[in-house]
């Protein structure tokens, strides 16, 4: 865990702990871990974020966070 001011300042990506930034939205990670956000798939805590909703959708210190590709099968 990272702590930032004396306070643990993180989330659970995938199931592995990464440092939240301040004010950090679902668009930001995206771009920080390198998943091109139009082509991810996204939960946080359980529930779906929508793709119109990464830029405003906010992270919480504690957020548990599934990011996945879609893959095109036949």
């Amino acid at each position: 865990m990272t702590r930032v001011s004396g306070r643990e300042r993180s989330i659970v990506v995938n199931g592995r702990a990464h440092e939240l930034e301040r004010g950090e939205t679902v668009a930001r990670l995206l771009e920080r871990l390198g998943f091109e956000g139009r082509y991810a798939l996204v939960e946080r805590n359980r529930e779906p974020v929508e793709r119109e909703r990464f830029d405003e959708t906010e992270l919480e210190k504690g957020d548990e966070v599934v990011v996945a590709r879609p893959v095109a099968g036949g």
